[in-house]
């Protein structure tokens, strides 16, 4: 890690729902509710106490391998089955007429640590002390809370003491660290690039994530802007731990004041089944075209956006996380009810297959 800064001015996002009636979502917020008026993420100041205070430790020390854990979920995961050699699964939908689906960006998870050259453990905005929440939930994102083995990463959040002080977080303090996955740069102060990002191409993450009231699993993109001025955002996942059921998937544009989803309220997922989905690990993938924007499960497709004239044209960035305890949870009422849980998401790839 770079060292900290006297002071620093992260941005935030906040993410949350708007309240479901009558079985549908108002879509002219999407899958959100926020501090503004119909928007999807909002950026806007934070101040991290422990950025200006040297008796706050940004980080706690690496913790132990987690994997034989009891408590972090229910059932066992089922490991993945997948050999280093064997050449990745094309997109479940044909290229254009002419062309052909070409790998452009894979982390596979097959050694002892992910490639740091491809993946960030901390969000675009990190100058030296990573990232915390993005939706005024608990977490504080560490490095230590990544880890891999046996063919998958294994991002875990756990509880946190002391608290992590940032204004980011519920009542000023994250009480949990927790794992994430970029593509963005790995600090904003030196500048860096962002390690990937890139405009159109089907993208996919094979993920097992735990089913547990409290925790949020978010696979989304955003468009790689040094400012944080974003227009549009696109949520490959979001789904509300006590709900394995429902597998949100939004796309945001027009400033993120306008949303699509598939899903048509609480417990539908479009054209896609309705089920447990925590049970095994899972395939959430989307095809970002200059005419449509199209969501995958497990191969199926679930629905598809179609406004040409406001799909993203500009590269967008990864981000791949859990979080805890947010707004939209506890809007919902069902936010965390046990602060002493430990639980994991583990992903077993993310690519990225472009047209050429």
């Amino acid at each position: 890690m770079s060292p900290l800064k006297p002071q620093r001015t992260p941005r935030r996002l906040w993410w949350a729902v708007a309240a479901a009636t009558a079985g549908t979502l108002l879509l002219g917020a999407g899958a959100y509710a926020l501090t503004r008026s119909s928007s999807g993420l909002e950026a806007s100041p934070s101040t991290s106490a422990a950025a200006s205070d040297p008796a706050i430790s940004p980080l706690s020390p690496p913790s132990p391998s987690i994997s034989a854990s009891p408590s972090l979920t229910g059932a066992p995961s089922r490991s993945p089955s997948k050999s280093s050699a064997a050449k990745p699964v094309g997109p479940p939908v044909a290229a254009a007429a002419g062309k052909s689906w070409r790998l452009a960006f894979s982390e596979e998870f097959t050694g002892s640590d992910y490639d740091h050259g491809k993946l960030s453990p901390c969000f675009d905005w990190n100058t030296g002390d990573c990232t915390s929440t993005f939706n005024n939930g608990r977490e504080h994102y560490q490095p230590s809370q990544v880890t891999v083995s046996n063919g998958t990463a294994k991002l875990t959040a756990a509880p946190l003491s002391p608290a992590f002080a940032d204004d980011a977080c519920q009542s000023g303090k994250c009480t949990y660290k927790a794992g994430l996955l970029s593509t963005a740069r790995p600090s904003a102060q030196n500048g860096a690039k962002y390690l990937y990002a890139f405009t159109y191409g089907y993208v996919e993450a094979r993920i097992k994530f735990p089913a547990t009231q409290g925790f949020f699993t978010a696979f989304w993109m955003l468009p790689a802007k040094t400012d944080y001025q974003y227009q549009t955002e696109l949520d490959i996942l979001e789904l509300l731990g006590d709900d394995p059921s429902t597998m949100y998937m939004t796309y945001h544009y027009a400033g993120r004041d306008t949303s699509y989803t598939p899903n048509s309220g609480k417990h539908n997922n479009g054209a896609c089944a309705v089920k447990d989905y925590s049970k095994n690990f899972v395939r959430m993938g989307v095809d970002w075209q200059p005419d449509h924007i199209a969501w995958y499960i497990d191969g199926k497709k679930c629905g598809q956006f179609t406004n040409k004239a406001q799909i993203a044209k500009e590269p967008m960035q990864l981000i791949l996380h859990m979080m805890v305890d947010n707004d939209w949870q506890r809007r919902w009422n069902v936010g965390l009810k046990d602060p002493t849980l430990t639980r994991r998401l583990e992903v077993d790839y993310i690519r990225v297959f472009q047209q050429v």
